[in-house]
């Protein structure tokens, strides 16, 4: 599976190495290196991520129209009944369930890119075994709060309050949202601390992008 993935995602990888080994040649400071490079690989998507969220935008918009519509169905339809008014309505505005989907393109776009840096640190994990202030050593799981990890708890925390913001008008983009962040942080909650690092850094860049564009 990672011998696939390195193939499909090699391009991504090799630019991702390389600028993080050029930053920390210049610092010398593997920490800051990595925020540095995860912070310019997110500044260099926003002009595409810009774009998904017109479409995140748009599907949310007739997610929710969808359910203001079914809220109106009457109580008493239940079974068939109930199943072709649901029908009528998907039917009369073009709508799947599986449009639901799109509430998370711009997700669906940073996930290549952070499986690649997962990839170019798990294949280069020896020059990470560095501690930092002699508190992580970012070749390792934080355990920042004694046997649990920190980074991977604030990273889902940072996600839960970028999901208010990024789908404030529609609860149902927000809870696939957040499935999706728990099922990940779960996934990644014993990864070494360069890997957390790196993906808190993008967390917080995004959910700093979303809470302007809420504002605006």
């Amino acid at each position: 599976m990672y011998d696939f993935l390195e193939k499909i995602l090699s391009p991504s990888i090799y630019i991702i190495k390389n600028y993080y080994l050029l930053i920390d040649s210049l610092l010398n400071f593997p920490a800051i290196s990595i925020v540095i490079t995860s912070l310019s690989i997110s500044i260099f998507l926003m002009p595409i991520l810009r774009v998904a969220r017109v479409y995140e935008d748009n599907a949310s918009i007739k997610i929710n129209h969808i359910q203001e519509k079914l809220k109106k169905i009457p109580p008493t339809y239940n079974g068939e009944k109930r199943f072709r008014a649901i029908e009528e309505i998907y039917n009369k505005n073009n709508f799947h369930p599986i449009q639901n989907i799109y509430t998370g393109i711009s997700f669906y776009i940073i996930l290549p890119i952070l499986i690649s840096a997962y990839l170019f640190f798990l294949n280069n994990i020896i020059i990470f075994d560095v501690d930092v202030f002699n508190v992580i050593n970012l070749s390792q799981s934080d355990k920042l709060l004694g046997t649990l990890n920190l980074l991977p708890i604030l990273i889902f925390i940072t996600n839960y309050i970028d999901s208010s913001y990024r789908y404030y008008k529609i609860k149902s983009g927000q809870n696939t949202y957040l499935a999706i962040s728990f099922i990940v942080c779960i996934l990644i909650y014993n990864m070494p601390s360069c890997m957390t690092l790196y993906w808190l850094t993008s967390s917080i860049f995004s959910f700093f992008i979303n809470f302007k564009l809420s504002r605006k």
